[in-house]
């Protein structure tokens, strides 16, 4: 015979009760957050390339070509390029010095203070710009490297416009007048 020890082995039923509960109440209340939860996406497809022959082309007009518009966000304001050419710069020359465009609102202010760069003058010359390409919807941004994130945000908002508001284009609408290049491309490093 067998000596039973001091503790002997017990059985440990599992109650999964209390899991099965709070599951039997996270479904219903999952289903009613997917009610209200609304999901919106951007369609993005990769540029067409048409393989047309030179003779075949016809003259485009300046609205037809590309703006390869460019604003670049220095320590001391703004410098926009469209097409390779430095908005204000000389005719000919691809850039006019290292100063900016638009210089800033606040000179003097420190870098992690975000009012110091002119968006209303931004906002108004990517409205320029819009007004005389009406296809154009992207920008392409840089950034020196100590300018702070959040000036960078700012610079987006003021390219796409202050009152631009896609959701209803995302249902079908027509984009809105008041939005400009809300299609940002940014890059690493100024230059």
């Amino acid at each position: 015979m067998r000596k039973r020890s001091k503790f002997q082995e017990q059985e440990i039923a599992a109650d999964l009760l209390p899991v099965m509960n709070v599951m039997f109440l996270m479904i219903p209340l999952l289903l009613a957050a997917m009610e209200y939860a609304s999901m919106s996406s951007i369609n993005v497809s990769p540029p067409r390339f048409s393989a047309a022959r030179a003779e075949e082309k016809k003259e485009d007009s300046p609205k037809d070509k590309p703006l390869n518009f460019k604003v670049i966000v220095l320590e001391d304001g703004f410098r926009i390029s469209a097409d390779g050419q430095q908005d204000g710069a000389e005719a000919g020359k691809a850039s006019d010095s290292g100063a900016p465009t638009i210089p800033l609102a606040k000179p003097g202010t420190p870098l992690n203070d975000y009012a110091r760069y002119d968006y209303v003058a931004l906002e108004q010359r990517a409205k320029g710009y819009k007004e005389l390409f009406p296809n154009e919807v992207t920008v392409t941004i840089s950034a020196e490297s100590n300018v702070p994130m959040q000036a960078l945000i700012h610079t987006m908002d003021a390219l796409a416009g202050r009152e631009c508001k896609l959701a209803g284009a995302l249902k079908g609408e027509a984009i809105p007048a008041n939005c400009y290049f809300w299609q940002p491309i940014v890059e690493g490093g100024a230059g």
